[in-house]
């Protein structure tokens, strides 16, 4: 029976949760998930269960969300686990003080993005938190006690190839500006394809261009990709750079302002390799990024599943 309880959440959080699942598999551990409608998908075949439950309030308005009472009820049924490992979300609060509460050990992950400027979630987890981890040696100065595990990042699943398209992606809620500037600048000169998320796709299937909403198999679009245009906050871009050495570009995503500091977006382009953009200099930038090394960097997961270990 599964002592663990990992936690996703829209997005970069299932991501980052995604890239401790497969270390937690490889080394045998037996745990559960809980994430967001809509990411469980890329769990299976990892965990032993997994739950979904809708976060109590949702981005970007962070206004309530009608179906709390179906998410609290969900929390407080929940078997009683070991360790819980909480991954930046506000998805994650209730579910991580609960277990804590029960006698659970809390492990806190900080967000990969998250460099000079901490996340709200994981920041106010961390006054709980038995442990927390960092990805970068610069959070110490808001967490002086964590441990730093190195970037923790989606491992590759495809041997990356050039398929001679520029995947622009906005993750789960979408970003129709991005996309339609895209479009503009680079549709001349590139193959697209274009992850749309919540914006309906059909906007965007016209000539040279392929649009869907999601697919079980990002990673294969992604090993495919001739380069990529992401956006902040996201963790698809150290995806991109980290696990598939692709020429990376990132755009700042004005819907999500309130979702995590812009002041972390020049250190973490930096530190994952990738070249920042405003929607107006997308060719520029992807012209930039081709010049661009990229680091390599032992993927920090494994830190986070030894102290799963030494604790179990």
């Amino acid at each position: 029976m599964a002592k663990v309880l990992l936690l996703g959440g829209l997005g970069g959080h299932s991501g980052q949760a995604f890239a401790i699942a497969k270390f937690l598999k490889d080394e045998r551990i037996a745990f559960d998930v809980a994430t967001f409608p809509g990411t469980e998908k890329r769990f299976k075949g990892l965990a032993e269960r997994v739950m979904t439950f809708p976060q109590l309030l949702m981005p970007p308005k962070r206004r309530p969300n009608p179906r709390a009472i179906l998410s609290l009820y969900k929390i407080l049924t929940m078997k009683k686990y070991d360790v819980v490992i909480a991954n930046g979300s506000n998805f994650a609060i209730l579910p991580s003080l609960w277990v804590k509460v029960r006698g659970g050990v809390l492990i806190n992950v900080e967000t990969i993005d998250a460099v000079v400027v901490p996340n709200k979630a994981a920041k106010l987890l961390s006054k709980f938190a038995d442990f927390t981890i960092v990805h970068w040696e610069e959070m110490k100065q808001h967490y002086p006690k964590a441990m730093v595990s190195g970037p923790i990042y989606e491992p590759p699943l495809y041997e990356p190839e050039d398929g001679g398209y520029v995947l622009v992606t906005a993750g789960t809620l979408g970003y129709e500006e991005l996309f339609t500037e895209a479009i503009e600048q680079l549709s001349e000169h590139f193959e697209l394809v274009i992850q749309s998320g919540r914006v309906d796709p059909e906007k965007f299937k016209m000539k040279g261009v392929r649009a869907f909403r999601y697919t079980e198999d990002f990673h294969k679009v992604l090993a495919r990709a001739k380069a990529v245009v992401g956006v902040f906050p996201g963790t698809t871009p150290a995806t991109a750079t980290l696990a598939y050495d692709k020429p990376t570009v990132i755009v700042p995503n004005l819907r999500l302002r309130s979702a995590a500091s812009l002041e972390n977006m020049e250190p973490f382009a930096r530190k994952v390799g990738a070249v920042v953009s405003d929607l107006k200099g997308l060719r520029d930038a992807l012209e930039r990024a081709f010049r661009v090394k990229r680091p390599k960097y032992e993927n920090g997961a494994k830190k986070v599943v030894q102290l799963v270990l030494d604790v179990l």
